[in-house]
């Protein structure tokens, strides 16, 4: 161990001429005091009186004070932290040893020296491993006080070796270290020599102020594109003329100064395989100084070709600048956030003034929570600052996002991506923000699903379904009303092929499906069949829809709607039959009776018509009909008809037509429009009858009645005028609705009078279902116009009591409150300017529910309150929070509804219960809503199941417009 160290001695000693790789030498250095460890626990295991403070504690070691002062250039090798480890560990055994040593245990103490030779074997290796990887990285470690220690070093050494010639044991031992140390001092030198010529990078040795090359090792000759060139005794500035203005500076101020020079990406002009190229260097220049003469004997020059990554560094420079003006000219909004605090640091111009709305001067080099505090309420920062400590991409669709500017806040809809970009060492540098603006898409979408939530109310009261086909996968998404058109539950999941399942094959086969390829080509898809329910019922459907196709007329999806159209085609089938016994009526009858489609084309003649005129059906049918009209009345003839089918008004007209003699006769024609429950017209039903004898008569008595028939036809024009417009106004007021639904009520009740014995048990049953359904029909007709009442009848407000009006309401409900046995207990009501006959509907819709939905076995208590107080105290409501309201609330004890209906009720349509539990059509509380809405007012309501429900109406205490 000993001799050893004399070596490292020996190796300072003549180091005067050549100084060897710095990096080389620290680690011998390192080795040299592992060594200097190991030398000590010796002499104190054999008894030398010495300091062990360096020997136990690894803090103290001076090997650990190297570790300690490397932690910052080689920290990052994983051999580096192994060192450190085993440092610590030989330190643990040494301290054990030495505890055995003063213990008494001698002999134990130095049997354990053969662990320490072991584990300092790992020490030296990991330190060779590590040596190796340092050489290797190009690192370049902070020597510069490598003298100072090695002259400390070396004092130590000495002083160690004067305390080890005190042990007689061990002179002769010492003797033979010293050999062996001058034997490992000449192998380091020519180690020196090996390591200079095979270290990764190039070195060479110059001397003088001309730069006279000492020595140069192969890879110094190969970067400058001299290899195996004899370089010896040449100048630098002759071997390569552009080092004279480029290196030559810096080199001849270390060889007059003495100070250590680093040198950067150096660009030098080099020849190499007959072509100059420009190239990059990076270099240290150091003083090489003898020990004993202060004074610079040669300059050692380590040189790193950096060529490659200076040309991708200005590759990454020119990169940059593409990736600027590809970020600048985006059509996307664009940024680039640097560091952990988001530091902005580029936008382009679809960002700063669609997104940002402000200047880039206002945001530059700026964090973005700083330009933006409203964010820090938002998710935005905390997943910006994720993606830059995790770098994985993060994106979104249809996120909100709200920006404050000069111009206030706006709320945005964003589709958006969070990419980091990378430093070359694979951290993360900066997040690259990519957005794109879909605030008009988004709000488009949400206008078309409130439409639809529209259509969903309609067709839930109409009993239609709606459905939506995926035309790829065969998906359906469907309202809940049509699995109850197939006969399951609303609820029920059913794929497109079960349904399929349920149309009867024969329909399935000649009609469902010719229907759908013929809608595949044209978009268009209906059809009317016949399903089978699960029970075995036969049951009829019409469906209508409509395909979207792709850019590529690709079918994508389907829309379309179904309707149980059983009762309407058993209503075509009674129909049949009953026009089959109109038929054989008509041709008894004498009168005429004639009958045209929706176009106006007679196709039907009663045999009257023809045994009068003796046509036949082929020659009326091609128009012979007008032919027996006689040609003074033809043309009148057909501008009334013509404008009856075009209005839909009835047709009447006195004209005259030939018999089959030839002879005319004045017949009084008149047609009225048959129309389905839409109010379509569907045919025309025609009569004629004979009025010649009658005009005759007439044309007799004019001569003397002339007078007195013009005044009684001006009557009669007027009063027939004024009775049009009386029979238009009602027609419009009942919104052309409830005149179909009479004669549905009529011409069934008819047939239940006169056919009543004819008809089947299930005839009976569905004509009494029909009466039913029209009655259900009527009703909600009438509270559609009481509801589309309190938007279209004109507004008259008056001062009024709203106590009068309660004790008005509950003496129209008088007869329920005693059946009922019902308690209404009223706080005093203020007086009001409201819509008089508005408010009392609003009360009685109220008080007739909380009468109506109660509990078995228990008598209704209605508690009617008033209080004031300020918009602004009321939750839920957007009512003025500067104003003063009422707020009216009727309270009860009935059945109550969850709270999770609490605005579900207040939309037209929507019941809590089925009819056959309360009656009712489910607009009443829409009516309510609608009422106080006219009275800038609002309505809540709340409810406990079980236990009963408050609704509270708020009702301006002065109104305003």
């Amino acid at each position: 161990m000993l001799q050893a160290l004399v070596s490292i001695a020996t190796f300072q000693k003549n180091a005067g001429l050549v100084r060897m790789n710095q990096i080389e030498l620290d680690f011998e250095r390192a080795i040299g005091r592992h060594l200097l460890f190991t030398t000590r626990l010796r002499s104190i295991l054999y008894g030398a009186s010495i300091d062990e403070g360096a020997v136990v504690k690894a803090g103290l070691c001076p090997l650990g004070q190297w570790i300690v002062k490397r932690q910052h250039e080689f920290g990052g090798f994983a051999q580096f932290q192994r060192l450190h480890q085993i440092h610590d560990h030989i330190h643990e055994v040494a301290s054990r040893l030495v505890s055995f040593y003063r213990s008494g245990l001698a002999e134990e103490a130095r049997n354990g020296l053969v662990e320490i030779e072991q584990i300092g074997r790992e020490l030296l290796d990991e330190l060779g491993a590590l040596k190796d990887e340092v050489l290797g990285s190009g690192v370049e470690p902070n020597l510069t006080d490598d003298l100072e220690e090695l002259r400390v070093n070396y004092a130590e050494l000495l002083e160690l070796n004067g305390m080890q010639h005190e042990l007689h044991q061990r002179i002769q031992e010492q003797t033979e270290i010293s050999r062996r140390a001058d034997q490992r001092a000449r192998q380091n030198e020519e180690k020196f020599l090996n390591v200079m010529e095979q270290a990764p990078v190039g070195i060479v040795i110059l001397r003088g102020k001309e730069m006279t090359i000492e020595l140069a090792n192969n890879n110094y000759m190969e970067m400058i594109g001299k290899p195996n060139t004899p370089l010896v005794g040449q100048s630098l500035y002759e071997v390569i003329p552009d080092s004279r203005t480029t290196a030559g500076p810096s080199l001849e101020r270390v060889w007059l100064t003495g100070e250590e020079f680093h040198g950067h990406e150096l660009r030098v002009n080099l020849v190499k395989d007959g072509r100059e190229e420009a190239c990059y260097f990076n270099y240290i220049a150091k003083p090489y100084q003898e020990l004993e003469v202060q004074q610079v004997r040669a300059v050692i020059v380590v040189v790193t070709d950096v060529t490659a990554q200076v040309l991708s560094k200005l590759a990454l420079e020119r990169s940059e600048l593409q990736f600027r003006n590809l970020v600048n000219q985006s059509p996307f909004a664009k940024a680039v956030l640097t560091g952990r605090e988001l530091v902005v640091t580029l936008a382009n111009e679809a960002m700063l003034t669609k997104l940002w709305r402000r200047s880039f001067s206002e945001v530059e080099g700026r964090r973005l929570a700083d330009i933006f505090p409203e964010l820090n309420d938002q998710p935005f920062l905390h997943i910006l600052q994720r993606v830059f400590d995790t770098g994985e991409i993060y994106q979104d669709n249809e996120a909100t996002a709200r920006i404050i500017s000069d111009d206030g806040e706006r709320l945005y809809y964003l589709d958006y991506q969070y990419a980091p970009l990378f430093n070359p060492d694979g951290s993360v540098s900066a997040v690259m923000v990519s957005a794109n603006d879909i605030t008009e898409k988004v709000q488009f979408r949400n206008g078309i699903a409130e439409a639809a939530e529209r259509l969903s109310l309609a067709t839930d009261g109409t009993k239609l379904a709606t459905w939506d086909l995926n035309l790829i996968n065969y998906d359906i998404i469907y309202s809940s009303r049509l699995p109850v058109i197939f006969g399951y539950p609303p609820d029920a999941q059913l794929s497109h092929a079960a349904l399929r399942r349920h149309v009867y094959p024969e329909d399935l086969r000649n009609i469902v499906l010719p229907s759908f390829e013929k809608a595949l080509k044209t978009g268009i898809y209906q059809y009317e069949a016949r399903t089978v329910h699960p029970d075995g019922s036969l049951h009829w459907v019409r469906t209508q829809g409509k395909i979207i196709f792709d850019e590529h007329d690709k079918p994508l999806r389907m829309l379309g709607t179904m309707m149980d159209i059983t009762e309407e085609k058993e209503s075509q089938i009674a129909l049949i039959n009953s026009e089959g016994k109109f038929r054989t009526l008509a041709n008894a009858m004498p009168q005429f009776i004639w009958i045209a489609d929706k176009e106006g084309q007679l196709n039907y003649w009663n045999q009257a018509v023809f045994d009068f005129s003796g046509m036949s059906m082929e020659t009326m049918k091609a128009g012979g009909w007008l032919s027996i009209v006689h040609p003074d009345d033809r043309t009148e003839n057909l501008i009334k008809w013509l404008d009856a089918v075009r209005t839909g008004n009835d047709f009447i007209f006195e004209h005259r037509f030939r018999r089959h003699d030839g002879c005319y006769r004045w017949q009084l024609s008149r047609a009225i429009a048959q129309k389905d429950a839409e109010g379509a017209i569907q045919m025309w039903v025609g009569t004629s009858t004979d009025i010649h004898d009658r005009r005759i008569f007439m044309e007799e008595l004019e001569s003397e009645v002339a007078e007195r028939t013009r005044e009684l036809t001006i009557s009669n024009d007027e009063l027939t005028r004024t009775n049009m417009e009386l029979a238009q106004f009602a027609y419009v007021a009942s919104h052309d609705l409830q005149e179909p639904l009479r004669k549905i009520q009529t011409f069934a009740s008819r047939i239940l009078e006169t056919e009543f014995e004819n008809l089947s048990e299930k005839g009976k049953d569905y004509f009494g279902r029909m009466q039913a359904s029209s009655t259900r029909m009527q009703q909600l007709i009438s509270d559609l116009i009481a509801f589309s009442g309190t938007n279209a009848m004109e507004k008259h407000f008056e001062m009024i009591a709203l106590d009068q009006v309660m004790w008005k309401v509950k003496d129209q409900l008088a007869e329920n409150i005693s059946r009922k046995k019902a308690i209404i207990r009223c706080d005093e009501l203020p007086v009001l300017e409201v819509i008089p006959y508005q408010m009392e509907q609003l009360f009685t819709n109220l008080i007739g529910n909380a009468l109506k939905f109660t509990r078995e076995n228990m008598s209704p208590i209605i508690q009617v309150a008033c209080s004031e107080m300020l918009g602004s105290q009321v939750q839920y409501a957007n009512l003025q929070g500067d104003k003063t309201y009422y707020c009216i609330q009727v309270c009860d004890n009935g059945i109550g509804f969850d709270q999770e209906y609490k605005d579900r009720i207040f939309q037209v349509f929507q019941r809590l219960h089925s009819k056959s539990a309360f009656e009712g059509t489910g607009i009443g509380l829409a009516i309510c809503k609608k009422i106080v809405e006219n009275h800038a007012g609002a309505i809540l309501a709340e409810g406990n199941l079980g236990e009963g429900a408050v609704f509270s109406i708020y009702l301006p205490k002065k109104r305003f417009l």
